[in-house]
């Protein structure tokens, strides 16, 4: 049996020792988005949406050596995404 003043020191032990998560969302302004992150965006991998840049159904530019996709072109492929599935198949 524990006694009282037991219990409180193990109870002011468990109060001490409970981290304290601050989380600060801030918002995204970046212009363009590595491929990985343009991805992640989509919901697809990242070879998927190398096939969606090769077919011209996604704009992307480069920058020296590296790829990016602009978020103007990540907001334009998915409305044309939602023109496409809107339409009746004939």
């Amino acid at each position: 049996m524990t006694s009282v003043r037991t219990e409180r020191t193990r109870r002011r032990v468990r109060e001490v020792e409970q981290p304290i998560i601050n989380i600060t969302l801030q918002p995204d302004e970046r212009r363009v988005f590595s491929v990985v992150e343009a991805a992640a965006v989509l919901g697809i991998s990242r070879s998927k949406l190398y096939e969606f840049i090769a077919a011209g159904e996604i704009h992307s530019i480069r920058i020296g050596r590296l790829r990016k996709i602009p978020v103007a072109a990540i907001d334009e492929f998915i409305a044309s995404r939602e023109s496409g599935a809107s339409r009746p198949s004939v």
